[in-house]
């Protein structure tokens, strides 16, 4: 495409945007500004790049619009979500290659964080053995807390829910009132 030359977007609906007419603003690769309305009737200015390749579809509505929904489908109890433990993923800034497992001058120290708070769960002389015991606290924790929350759904109790993490003695225990989930971390 030559310089000063663009599509001509008028009239087209791109998701919630109805492209009105270009304007005279260009971004940093000069690709035309258009201005839009979206359907919830806010105008806005965008690069005919972001409507070309799909950055954009709405004012911005849409994404606060999902955003809220996100909140209706997960479960959060005392600030613990649900499906986020159900679904744990690899995070892309762990150093060690395993999380909560940590490197520190040739050992390996692990914790797991659950309600807002860390617990130590001891250092390893090898990476095997410190997943290991990372894995077995996921299994009691995040795994027990799982289970408890849907046993808890499935029973209808009016009680709240509780599924308490303690460490005492060098072992962790749980408190649940929960009555008929296994609490020592087999699967």
């Amino acid at each position: 495409m030559e310089a000063g030359k663009f599509l001509n977007l008028s009239g087209r609906r791109i998701g919630r945007l109805s492209v009105l007419y270009p304007t005279e603003k260009r971004d940093r690769k000069g690709s035309v500004f258009w201005h839009c309305r979206c359907d919830c009737g806010k105008e806005t200015d965008i690069s005919e790049d972001g409507l070309i390749h799909g950055n954009y579809r709405s004012c911005g509505c849409l994404k606060t619009e999902m955003q809220q929904n996100i909140k209706n489908r997960l479960h959060r109890i005392d600030g613990t979500c649900v499906e986020w433990l159900e679904k744990r993923k690899h995070r892309s800034d762990n150093t060690s290659g395993f999380r909560g497992v940590y490197p520190r001058g040739g050992r390996y120290r692990v914790i797991i964080g659950f309600k807002k708070k860390r617990f130590y769960l001891g250092t390893y002389d090898t990476f095997e053995k410190a997943v290991k015991a990372r894995l077995d606290a996921e299994a009691l924790i995040h795994d027990g807390f799982v289970k408890a929350y849907y046993a808890w759904q499935e029973q209808g109790s009016v009680e709240p829910f509780v599924y308490e993490v303690e460490k005492a003695d060098g072992q962790l225990r749980i408190r649940t009132n929960i009555q008929e989930i296994n609490h020592s971390g087999d699967k």
